[in-house]
């Protein structure tokens, strides 16, 4: 069966790997292949939002507590740390003290909270049930349970639309840059964090990087890729940075590729919990600085501003990688 690309429309693939759900074991036969025309990598066949709701429980590893609800004082000030870098290089790269976000796919709400506690008016989109019900509740913010599509705001409404983790797992990238483009304000900040298949992790790992998250991750991008959707989509691209999530992208893609190697299960359990460790933190550290200094991380950043009105373009044009 062909799947045309959702991001420029090609037809012709290159297979890479078969693919499976390799984080909560769940069954499901799939393909990671490239788009020959765009580069894009995809996952193959793209579910349904009905069909893929199953390969979202409620113990996904996207939808964490309350940081003040962490029993652990370390890993409390690991995520207050966290959320505080994401908010700090929010505010400084849209140029304001405070104003309108939105936050797309904000899971449990934990991002929106710390841009709240700086002051700014918070909004938020996730289509879980229990993730919007828990932000709503426990941190009181403006959390709409459902879709970007479903139209939930006006025109030019927002100063900064972020999708932490998010982009990834959209089925229609172009359309959802598009209603993006239309409410948030002109000049206005759009923040996409999402994996790098340009990282040197993609290299080590192969088919058990994390970045590929089968079947939940439908598109992932190079630098070149992402930027070429953007600027298509007529964003204004300030940076790509990687300064999140390189430890936690190395430690599961370790546990991918331990759970899967004939060796006893004392001996994946022992690697399981060394890699997850403040030792192999410490000695990983010169690696991760040096793949965020060069962008080279499991996961980059994307800072972009939107230079609206636009002209919705439904078949995108994106030069070859």
């Amino acid at each position: 069966m062909t799947y045309p690309c959702k991001c420029c429309s090609g037809t012709e693939f290159i297979y890479l790997f078969p693919g499976k759900d390799r984080l909560h074991g769940l069954p499901g036969e799939f393909k990671v292949e490239e788009c020959k025309h765009c580069g894009v990598i995809a996952t193959h066949p793209q579910l349904s939002s009905k069909e893929v709701e199953k390969y979202y429980p409620e113990n996904y590893l996207s939808y964490p507590s309350a940081i003040e609800d962490e029993r652990s004082w370390f890993k409390k000030i690991d995520r207050q740390f966290g959320v505080e870098k994401r908010c700090r290089a929010v505010i400084k790269r849209s140029g304001k003290a405070s104003g309108k976000v939105l936050d797309i796919g904000c899971a449990t709400g934990v991002f929106l909270n710390g841009m709240k506690q700086h002051g700014w008016e918070c909004y938020g989109i996730e289509p879980s049930n229990f993730a919007s019900e828990y932000a709503t509740n426990r941190f009181g913010l403006n959390v709409f349970h459902g879709y970007l599509e479903d139209g939930f705001f006006e025109d030019n409404f927002f100063d900064v639309i972020t999708l932490w983790d998010v982009f990834e797992h959209l089925s229609e990238p172009v359309e959802t840059l598009h209603i993006i483009s239309k409410i948030l304000k002109p000049g206005g900040l759009l923040v996409i964090t999402t994996p790098n298949a340009n990282s040197w992790d993609r290299k080590i790992f192969g088919q058990y990087w994390v970045g590929w998250e089968v079947p939940r991750h439908y598109h992932v991008f190079t630098p070149k890729t992402i930027t070429g959707l953007l600027k298509l989509s007529n964003f204004y691209i300030l940076n790509i940075i990687s300064f999140t999530g390189a430890l936690s992208g190395i430690s599961n893609s370790i546990g991918f590729w331990v759970n899967e190697i004939s060796i006893p299960n004392w001996s994946k359990k022992l690697i399981n919990t060394i890699s997850k460790s403040i030792i192999f933190r410490v000695l990983l550290f010169p690696f991760l600085l040096l793949t965020n200094k060069i962008n080279r991380s499991t996961i980059m950043t994307i800072f972009a501003k939107n230079n609206y009105p636009i002209t919705f373009i439904s078949q995108v044009q994106i030069s070859s990688k």
